[in-house]
């Protein structure tokens, strides 16, 4: 079992940036949650997870946000690959089914490529290979509704694995890991806290509490962790921070402000923070 986790929901360049801001601003109130035992990621939390372990500092992280220096992927949501996105997540009530829903619609992308996957996002990663630190990065394969985390253990080559936790349908196909066919990991969950079951303190900082329809909460995920006996807490925007985001995720003028109001909550946050890291 594994002492520390530190779980980076996903949500886009707004949610990359609210979480750097939160990281720089726990750090600069003397609580540092950059060094856990196991950084877990789904989607954009993912490329934070990896800067993180491959040593940058939360505070650089947190300036490459504000001052515009950082490439930002150029990825467009349209109006009409939001409607196809709702219509399967809000079509059961059941979160396996939505799940099963959201894997046909990954499996029907066409005219993007899997290298076309690789050049957007290769430009975003700090290194080419696997950190010695532990990552895991989630994705959920489009043909089971299996969620894994994917690591250096894994056996899958780093950019593959950052692909596929990104891999947001209908805006990316699934990309092929052994027999699966594997898409963003939000699509079942928005942070897949509950994956980190085997760690016993946790903090989860989750810019999207909760996906669309059925999908599970971070509320209630963090709350399981807990009841396993794990010490864990939940980060999430307040009201001012979503008025910063936005309405679109993939916004890149909104970054600075995202960032700005993760640092003010991050000292906000920073004395609940210290009593699960620190006891």
């Amino acid at each position: 079992m594994s002492e520390t986790a530190l779980v980076l929901g996903g949500g886009g360049l707004t949610a990359y940036a609210w979480e750097a801001g939160v990281l720089a601003g726990l750090a600069k109130a003397g609580v540092d949650v950059g060094d856990a035992e196991v950084l877990a990621g789904t989607s954009a939390g993912s490329l934070l997870a990896l800067e993180l372990a491959t040593g940058a500092a939360p505070a650089d992280l947190y300036e490459d946000q504000v001052d515009g220096k950082r490439a930002m992927p150029d990825v467009r949501f349209t109006l009409g690959m939001t409607v196809r996105y709702l219509w399967a997540a809000l079509g059961s009530r059941d979160p396996d089914a939505v799940v099963r829903r959201l894997g046909r619609l990954a499996l029907s992308v066409r005219g993007t490529s899997e290298t076309d996957v690789f050049d957007a996002l290769e430009p975003q990663l700090p290194v080419r290979e696997w950190p010695e630190r532990t990552l895991r990065f989630f994705a959920t394969d489009a043909y089971t509704g299996r969620t894994e985390g994917f690591g250096a253990d894994s056996g899958v080559e780093l950019l593959r694995a950052v692909a596929a936790t990104c891999a947001l349908p209908p805006v990316f196909p699934p990309i092929p890991v052994g027999e699966g066919r594997w898409m963003d990991g939000g699509v079942r969950s928005t942070t897949n806290a509950d994956l980190v079951d085997d760690c016993r303190r946790v903090v989860v900082l989750a810019p999207i509490p909760k996906g669309p329809g059925a999908s599970p909460g971070a509320v209630g995920q963090v709350a399981a962790l807990r009841s396993g006996g794990a010490r864990a807490t939940l980060l999430t925007p307040d009201r001012e921070a979503r008025r910063a985001f936005g309405r679109n995720a993939l916004d890149a003028s909104r970054v600075p402000g995202a960032a700005r109001a993760g640092l003010r909550q991050g000292a906000e946050y920073a004395d609940e923070v210290r009593v699960v890291w620190h006891g």
